[in-house]
Order: C-alpha cells, then structure tokens, then sequence
C-alpha cells in the first residue's frame, strides 16, 4: 500500500471534524471492515511523544469512509501566536495484525482570533 500525502490545518483551540475516505492505488475505496484505527500527530514524524489523540466514526467500512474528529487546543505544543507545523499519520491494524498508513503528511496549526 502506498501512503498518501494529505497535509491538514486547524485553527488552535478549535476543532478538526472531517469526513475522509481511503482509496486503494488503483482509486477504488478501501475495505476497512474490522480495521482499528490510530492517528498520530508528533513534533516530527517518528520521533516523540504522541501529542494527540482523535475519535473515528466508521460509518462505511465496506467503501473506506469515516469521519475524524480532534481538538486543536495541543497544549503541550509551543507558539500559541504563530503557524506551528507538526507531523500526523493514520495507522490503520487489520484483524490480521497488519499494519499500514495510508495517510500522512503535515499539521498546521493556526493561531486563531476567536479563540
């Protein structure tokens, strides 16, 4: 499986809620009937403390779509007044025990206005 390139941006203290949908190479979407899954958002990829955690609803495994959720607040994270970019994936285990990430790339933080 190839991982994919998404970069995302959330505006601190408010919330990422978004409805994403996983595609094989060839553009079909991705079973992920009986998947768990785990998103990681760290300082820089592979290396740390995971910062964050986010809920899934997988509300159509057979085609590859759910929805994420997560908070923008990262506490631990420094630079409450500047765009702050942090590394994320998406690991998807199978029943199996296989392991993927079809998804990664880089997490921009916005300071907000209203928050």
């Amino acid at each position: 499986m190839r991982t994919e390139r998404l970069d995302l941006r959330v505006y601190r203290h408010g919330m990422y809620h978004e409805t994403w949908q996983l595609r094989d190479v060839d553009g079909n979407p991705l079973d992920i009937t009986g998947c768990t899954m785990q998103l990681y958002f760290r300082a820089a990829a592979g290396q740390g403390p995971t910062l964050l955690t986010s809920t899934f609803d997988i509300y159509g495994p057979a085609y590859g779509l759910f929805t994420v959720t997560f908070d923008g607040a990262f506490p631990g994270v420094p630079g409450q007044s500047e765009v702050v970019r942090i590394a994320y994936d998406l690991r998807l285990t199978y029943s199996n025990g296989v392991r993927v990430v079809p998804v990664a790339g880089q997490l921009s933080i916005i300071p907000g206005v209203s928050y």
